[in-house]
């Protein structure tokens, strides 16, 4: 009878606990790999290298087409970008007011937010 209060049965049950649990999450994580497996699947780093080699050959493809099919050399590309900037430039500048209009010196074209009284319900 002594012997059995010398054991101590909660560290053998968690102990037996412990090692249910790691068996259980060796069985799942390999009923995963069978699973995939029979499926025709592949396991996760084989999907990211195939991934990350379809993104670098991507990137080489455009690159390829656009240095091919770009009707311009890179200088007339520059001069040509950098002319339409100014344009767009040129054509947002503000255009100020000499201040006798309603707007107190505000840009023209600028928002004016319109405030109408509510209409009377019928």
């Amino acid at each position: 009878m002594n012997a059995l209060k010398d054991l101590k049965l909660d560290d053998i049950f968690e102990d037996l606990r412990s090692q249910a649990s790691k068996r259980i999450d060796d069985m799942r994580s390999e009923g995963r790999k069978q699973a995939r497996n029979a499926g025709g699947g592949h396991d996760d780093t084989a999907l990211f290298s195939a991934f990350t080699i379809g993104i670098l050959a991507g990137v080489i493809v455009g690159a390829a087409v656009a240095l091919l099919l770009t009707p311009f050399s890179g200088k007339q590309a520059r001069v040509k970008l950098s002319q339409q900037v100014d344009k767009i430039r040129s054509d947002n500048m503000p255009s100020w007011d000499s201040g006798t209009d309603s707007r107190n010196g505000k840009a023209a074209g600028s928002y004016e937010p319109t405030y109408s009284s509510p209409k009377p319900m019928s």
